[in-house]
């Protein structure tokens, strides 16, 4: 509750109906005095519904600077981030905001006005998950009708006077111009919006069902089929619901396809704030950055060793074989210090059963590797340089272990 006209009116329907209610107010420190007066005010307001209030004061500028977006978009997060915390602690049923049909018009220009196609054409939902916003058929005017029919006292956000922001500038300036053609702008839009939300659905299950005909899955990527894709009518949305959800941008996603179309070299990477997004030979890939490992590792000791958190170390009494994440070598062979690295031109070893050596990138070719597991793939490498085990995959011919080694050490790739 912000103690503006929209959520007062809410809290005293919620108590004129007998509803179990809480009032839930969030202090973002932006209107100095103001700021505290709407806090005090929602304090008040619960005492006089007999009702809890759960308070807040968030830092929203330092916010801001800290995680480099606008002051909407912090609060925002900000405020909503806390009320999925008060729901769950408190088991609380439902979260119940004060959007009405003018926020529904103001939404659906502002969308338009970002470009963001059917999706954020279809206006606020009534209902989603357990948000439900219960004014969503009630213009402004009548909920002030109501408040003035009840002496309903509320606070007044004097920023919402004023223009400068995108959403005031829309409802002062524009919506009474419509409103001079269309008085029931509202009534129009709440049934345009709903309209719009069923066709959106059924945009997204068609999107869905060409999803799973491009998609193949396994535990680290997802593996999308270029040829596939390519023959789509709708390669662009198409490939727009398949990436955007790893938080690809629109820039990035036209460059995707450009490059396919234009028949790119493979290996071109993209990079979301959470994910890779590569382009294979047959597919695109995508990879999260979540278990990123660096790229370079000095370890001076046995102890450095147990400490990587992607492997476990573990001393044996006697041999076993190892798995393919496993590797088993003699203590003794280790040279300090060891590197944990990735690929360099010319690495050559000797892979596990081969009596030759073998150039790592043929190594990589024979396992048919895609460009992330090449890219991500780690070696560990003794102190004389030499490549002791291509990590979770092969271990090196000339540091094979047999029964009748003592001095054994099992190292687990976890990564």
């Amino acid at each position: 509750m912000s103690g503006g006209i929209d959520s007062v009116v809410l809290a005293h329907l919620l108590k004129e109906s007998e509803f179990n209610f809480s009032i839930v107010h969030c202090n973002f420190r932006l209107r100095g005095k103001d700021s505290k007066a709407d806090e005090a005010f929602c304090m008040e307001l619960a005492k006089q519904l007999g009702v809890q209030i759960y308070a807040r004061s968030f830092d929203t500028k330092k916010y801001c600077i800290e995680n480099k977006m606008n002051v909407q978009l912090a609060a925002r997060k900000l405020r909503y981030d806390w009320f999925k915390d008060l729901i769950d602690k408190h088991k609380l049923d439902y979260l119940l905001t004060a959007h009405h049909a003018n926020d529904v018009v103001e939404t659906f220009f502002i969308n338009v006005l970002r470009g963001t196609g059917i999706k954020g054409l279809k206006g606020i939902p009534l209902k989603q998950g357990r948000i439900v916003r219960p004014l969503l058929n009630f213009s402004r005017e009548e909920i002030e009708a109501y408040a003035k029919l009840k002496k309903i006292t509320f606070r007044l956000d004097k920023s919402n006077l004023e223009d400068k922001y995108e959403r005031n500038f829309i409802r002062m300036n524009v919506i009474p111009l419509l409103k001079k053609i269309n008085p029931k702008l509202e009534d129009t839009f709440v049934k345009n919006t709903a309209n719009l939300s069923q066709e959106a659905g059924i945009v997204a299950d068609f999107l869905e069902e060409r999803a799973a005909n491009l998609i193949t899955q396994t535990p680290e990527f997802v593996f999308i089929s270029k040829k596939k894709l390519l023959k789509e009518k709708y390669k662009s949305s198409v490939l727009h619901h398949l990436i955007s959800g790893y938080g690809f941008n629109e820039t990035q996603e036209k460059n995707v396809l450009q490059h396919l179309e234009e028949n790119g070299l493979p290996g071109k990477l993209f990079s979301s704030v959470t994910h890779q997004l590569t382009i294979d030979r047959n597919d695109l890939i995508i990879k999260s950055m979540a278990a990123f490992i660096p790229a370079d590792i000095n370890i001076r000791t046995f102890a450095g060793l147990r400490k990587l958190g992607f492997i476990t170390c573990e001393v044996l009494k006697k041999f076993e074989l190892p798995k393919q994440n496993e590797l088993l070598l003699s203590k003794s062979r280790l040279i300090f210090p060891l590197a944990i690295r990735t690929r360099q031109t010319g690495d050559k070893f000797k892979p596990f059963g081969m009596k030759g050596f073998k150039l790592l990138s043929d190594f990589f070719k024979d396992q048919k590797m895609n460009t992330f597991e090449k890219e991500n793939c780690r070696l560990l490498v003794n102190g004389n340089g030499e490549i002791i085990w291509v990590m979770g995959t092969r271990s090196d011919e000339r540091y094979k272990t047999t029964i009748q080694d003592k001095d054994l050490l099992k190292l687990t790739f976890i990564g």
